[in-house]
C-alpha cells in the first residue's frame, strides 16, 4: 500500500507538471490569440473608417456627376462647404482634362491643374479617372502642410467617367480608434506603423518612453533581427516576436492593414499572463494536495473494505446466488481453461421442459428449491475434472470428461431421472421432463474449440426440444449440414428467383416404337452466382413445405415457353415439353387464368406443354382436381399423372381421372431388376395394358440399363425416360442435340 501510495503521488506530481506545461502553453496560446482577435478588431474599425469616408465621398460625387454644370464661383462655393460638412483637410474635383477647383478646411477654394498635384495624389487620381476607386500612401501635403493620405473616386455622367473627386484627410483621424484603456483588458496597447516600421499613430500608454521613430531598433529589435522583420513586413506578412525592456517581457504582434503596408502594432506584457498562471497554479497545486490526501484515505480504506469483503465479492462474481454453483462467466473461464490442457470432453446442456408453468403452478419459492435440486444431483455425479454451471432460470452447462456418446447419455438419463423424482414425489400428478443437448470433442473424431462447443450444443438442445420426453440430443454434423442448406435456401430464394439462378434442364423422352425423340420433361436446378449447384432433393422439400413451389412453378412454366418460342423462331421442330406442377399451385382459384396468361404471352400452342401431376395431390381432392383437369384439356394442355406406383396406386384412378399421360414409378423397375418382387411385373404389364385400353399414353421413368429397356419394350409401354437414354442436360445443350431444323 506504500509503494502504491508513494507511486500514486509520484505520478499525480508528474502529472502536475505536465498539467503546468500544459497550462503555461495554453494561458500563451490564448493571450497570442486574444492579441490577435482584438488587433483584427481594431483593422475592422479602421476598415470601417474609410468604408465611410469612400462612401461620403461616392455620395457626394453623383450629386456632381448627375447635377446640372455651375459656373466656377457657384461650383467653388458648393465644394467648400462641402468640404466644411464632412471635415476631409482637403477637398478637390478635377474634370477628365485636368482641370480642377480645391478647398482647403479654413482657407477657402481655388482652381487648380491635376498636374501640379504631388505625386502620391497624382496616382490615385488617374486611377480614379479609369474607374478604381484609391487611397495614396502617406506624404506630407503641400496645402495643408500635414501627413495625409488621399482618398480619390471617379465622377460619372450616364455611366461615362465624368471626372475625379478627391480629398485628403491627416493619419491622425485613426487615433481616436487606436487609442483606449480597454486593449487585452487594459493590460496591452497598439500603435500604427508602416511597412517599413516608422511609427505613424502612437497609443498614448505607450509602455517605451523613448520616441524611436521606428520599430526596426532598440529596444524592440536585436540589429541581427532587422532584415527579418523588415522582409516580412514587405511581404505584409503577420509578423510575432518578443522584447525585453525595464526588466519585463513583451509580447510583439505586427498584423497587416491590408491598406498602403500599414501594420497595427500589438504589445502586451508576459508578466501580467504569468500572474494569472501563477494563481491558476496554487489553485491547482492546493487541490492536488487535497487530491493526494483523499486518495490516501480512501486506499486505506478501501484496503481495510476489500480484506473485509473479498470473499463475498468473489461470491458475487463467479458463483449463482441461488444454487452456489458457477456462474456462466466463470464457466466458460474454467472450461476455456481445462481445454487448452485437454481439448477431448463433452459440453451439455440442460433444460426443463415448460419451466415457467412450474414457476407459476407451484411458485417462485417452489422452483427455486427445485432448481437448487437440480443443482444438487448434477453435482453429485460429476468427476474430477469436470465443471457445471447455472446460466440462467432452469438452464445448466456441464463440462463432462467423458467422450463416449453412451456412457454420456447413460450418466444424464440417470441425473435427470433423479432430478425429475423430487417433483414427481411431491407433487402426484405432476411428472416433470427436461432434455439435453450434447457435443462432444473427441481428437480421434473431431475437435471443437470452446465457441464452436457453444453454438453447437444449443442447436443439439432445439433439436432435443421437439420430443415430450426425458431427451439427450447429440450434435450431429450432416444433419445439422441438412439444417444449413434448408436455412441457406429458405434465406435465398426470392433473391435466387430475381437473379434467374433457377435453370432449366430438359431430360430425353424416347419413343420406344421408332426410337425417335418424343419429348423432354423440365427439370430445375439451382445454379448459385458462383457457379456452385444446389440439388433439386435440397430444395424441393423446403419449397413444398413453405408453399414457395407456386412461383417456381410458374416460372419454369415461363423458362419452358420461353425455350418452345425460341425453337419456333428459329425455324426448329418443336417438341412437347412436361412441366411438374405441385400440389399447392393446382388447388390457387387463379392458377389457370395465370397459365393461359403465359401461353398466351409467348404465343405458344397448349399441345406443347404437359402438366406432370403427382398421383398423391391428384387422390386428395379427386372431384375438384379432375374439374381443374377437364378446363385445362379443353383449352389443350396434356396432362401427366407422375409416380404411379408411389403409394397411392389403384386402378379406380385410371378411370376415374382426365389424363393423357401415365409415369410409371421407378421403384417397380427396381423391384424387377433385384429380383424381389415377381409379382411386380405381372402388375407392370396389366397397368401398361390396361392404359392402352382407356387410350392414355404410358412413360416408364428410371430407364437406367439395356435390361430395363429391353423389358419396358416387351411390355409394350410408348416412351422411355432415364440415364439409359439421356441424361439432364441445359435447354441450350438439349437444344443443340436433339431439336431438329423443321422439315418443309
Amino acid at each position: 500500500m506504500l509503494i502504491f501510495v508513494a507511486a500514486t503521488g509520484l505520478i499525480l506530481l508528474a502529472a502536475a507538471g505536465v498539467f503546468g506545461a500544459f497550462l503555461q502553453d495554453s494561458v500563451d496560446r490564448a493571450v497570442e490569440e486574444q492579441m490577435y482577435a482584438e488587433t483584427a478588431e481594431y483593422i475592422k474599425r479602421l476598415e470601417k473608417q474609410m468604408d465611410t469616408n469612400f462612401q461620403l465621398l461616392d455620395t457626394l460625387a453623383v450629386f456632381i456627376g448627375d447635377g446640372e454644370v455651375l459656373d466656377d464661383d457657384e461650383f467653388a462655393e458648393i465644394f467648400d462647404k462641402a468640404n466644411h460638412q464632412n471635415d476631409f483637410l482637403t477637398m478637390g474635383y478635377f474634370d477628365k482634362n485636368g482641370n480642377g477647383i480645391t478647398s482647403t478646411l479654413g482657407e477657402g477654394a481655388e482652381r487648380m491643374l491635376l498636374e501640379e498635384g504631388q505625386e502620391e495624389f497624382r496616382e490615385v487620381a488617374y486611377a480614379a479617372l479609369e474607374g478604381k476607386s484609391r487611397v495614396s500612401r502617406l506624404f506630407t501635403g503641400n496645402l495643408s502642410h500635414e501627413k495625409v493620405f488621399v482618398y480619390a473616386v471617379p465622377v460619372k455622367t450616364d455611366g461615362e467617367i465624368k471626372g475625379v473627386l478627391c480629398a485628403s484627410d491627416h493619419i491622425e483621424i485613426f487615433s481616436d480608434i487606436l487609442t483606449g484603456n480597454q486593449v487585452m483588458g487594459g493590460s496591452a496597447y497598439i500603435h500604427m506603423v508602416n511597412q517599413d516600421g516608422d511609427f505613424l499613430i502612437r497609443s498614448e500608454r505607450a509602455i517605451v518612453k523613448e520616441n524611436a521613430e521606428t520599430l526596426l531598433g532598440e529596444p524592440f529589435l536585436e540589429p541581427e533581427e532587422y532584415d527579418s522583420v523588415r522582409e516580412k513586413m514587405h511581404n505584409s506578412e503577420e509578423v510575432r516576436f518578443s522584447f525585453d525592456y525595464a526588466g519585463e517581457t513583451y509580447r510583439v504582434l505586427l498584423e497587416p492593414v491590408g491598406i498602403n503596408g500599414w501594420y497595427l502594432l500589438c504589445i502586451n506584457s508576459v508578466q501580467e499572463s504569468s500572474r494569472i498562471l501563477y494563481l491558476v497554479t496554487r489553485v491547482t497545486a492546493a487541490v492536488l494536495a487535497s487530491i493526494i490526501a483523499l486518495l490516501i484515505f480512501w486506499l486505506i480504506y478501501s484496503y481495510r473494505l476489500t480484506r473485509k469483503n473479498t470473499h463475498e465479492l468473489n461470491r458475487l462474481a463467479f458463483f449463482d446466488q441461488l444454487t452456489g454453483t458457477y456462474n456462466f462467466p466463470r464457466f466458460r473461464q474454467e472450461v476455456g481453461e481445462e481445454i487448452e490442457k485437454d481439448a477431448n470432453g463433452a459440453l451439455v446442456s440442460l433444460n426443463i421442459h415448460q419451466f415457467k408453468f412450474i414457476n407459476e403452478i407451484f411458485g417462485k419459492e417452489r422452483a427455486d428449491r427445485l432448481l437448487q435440486h437440480v443443482a444438487d444431483t448434477i453435482s453429485a455425479y460429476l468427476r474430477e475434472g469436470e465443471i457445471f454451471c447455472r446460466e440462467s432460470a432452469d438452464f445448466f452447462y456441464l463440462f463432462l470428461r467423458d467422450t463416449d456418446k453412451e456412457e454420456i447419455r447413460e450418466r444424464l438419463e440417470t441425473i435427470m431421472s433423479e432430478a425429475c423424482g423430487q417433483i414427481d414425489r411431491e407433487e402426484n400428478g405432476y411428472h416433470m421432463l427436461m432434455y439435453c443437448g450434447a457435443v462432444i470433442s473427441d481428437e480421434r473424431v473431431v475437435l471443437y474449440d470452446l465457441e464452436q462447443m457453444m453454438t453447437h450444443v444449443m442447436f443439439a438442445l432445439e433439436k432435443a426440444r421437439e420430443t415430450h420426453q426425458n431427451n439427450v440430443w447429440f450434435f450431429d454434423t450432416r444433419l445439422h449440414e441438412q439444417e444449413r442448406m434448408d436455412n441457406y435456401v429458405e434465406g435465398h430464394m426470392y433473391q435466387a428467383l430475381d437473379d434467374e439462378e433457377f435453370r432449366l434442364h430438359l431430360q430425353l423422352k424416347k419413343d420406344l416404337k421408332n426410337g425417335h425423340t418424343a419429348g423432354a420433361e423440365a427439370l430445375v436446378r439451382w445454379i448459385r452466382g458462383d457457379g456452385t449447384t444446389i440439388y433439386p432433393d435440397q430444395f424441393i422439400p423446403v419449397f413444398e413445405e413453405n408453399g414457395f413451389c407456386t412461383k417456381l412453378d410458374m416460372y419454369m412454366v415461363e423458362k419452358v415457353c420461353l425455350c418452345i418460342r425460341d425453337w419456333i423462331d428459329r425455324g426448329l421442330e418443336p417438341i412437347p415439353v412436361s412441366v411438374n406442377q405441385s400440389k399447392a399451385v393446382l388447388y390457387q382459384t387463379d392458377y389457370v387464368q395465370k397459365l393461359c396468361g403465359v401461353i398466351e404471352k409467348y404465343r405458344i400452342p397448349e399441345k406443347y406443354i404437359t402438366l406432370e401431376i403427382l398421383e398423391g395431390a391428384a387422390l386428395e381432392n379427386a372431384e375438384d382436381f379432375n374439374r381443374t383437369l377437364c378446363i385445362l384439356r379443353k383449352k389443350g394442355f396434356r396432362i401427366s399423372l407422375d409416380d404411379f406406383g408411389s403409394g397411392y396406386s389403384s386402378l379406380n384412378t385410371l378411370g376415374s381421372l382426365q389424363i393423357d399421360e401415365l409415369k410409371l414409378d421407378r421403384g417397380f423397375l427396381n423391384d424387377i431388376a433385384d429380383g424381389k418382387d415377381s409379382k411386380s411385373k405381372i402388375i407392370m404389364e396389366q397397368v401398361v395394358e390396361l392404359s392402352k385400353k382407356l387410350n392414355i399414353q404410358t412413360v416408364v421413368e428410371g430407364v437406367e440399363t439395356e435390361e430395363n429397356d429391353r423389358m419396358i419394350r416387351e411390355w409394350g409401354c410408348d416412351l422411355g425416360q432415364g440415364y439409359y437414354y439421356a441424361r439432364p442436360i441445359s435447354a441450350e445443350e438439349f437444344t443443340e442435340r436433339y431439336i431438329k431444323v423443321k422439315e418443309g
